[in-house]
């Protein structure tokens, strides 16, 4: 599985790609230190990826100290450098 989200990511690397789509999630974890958190997805349209659940980098900028563990979350994204970082995020009510 691992294999499969590597080459996916490693596809749409090859130039940035914003998502315009708010995509749904729930945090699992979040670590500041290794600037990443990951999440409990939704199918995401616009990168033709299965709902999962997997890491994401933090873009710099995006404050997630008012975040933790089970918050129900709908979020942004872009690919950077083969990673998929997050760069807006809320929470959902």
């Amino acid at each position: 599985m691992k294999k499969i989200i590597l080459a996916l990511i490693f596809v749409l690397s090859s130039s940035a790609v914003v998502a315009v789509e708010w995509v749904n999630g729930e945090i699992v974890r979040i670590d500041t230190a290794r600037n990443r958190m990951v999440m409990k997805h939704e199918y995401i349209a616009s990168i033709k990826m299965n709902a999962m659940t997997m890491p994401f980098g933090i873009s710099s900028g995006l404050n997630v100290d008012a975040y933790k563990p089970g918050d129900k979350v709908r979020f942004q994204f872009k690919v950077v450098d083969g990673t998929l970082d997050v760069t807006v995020l809320e929470k959902l009510k």
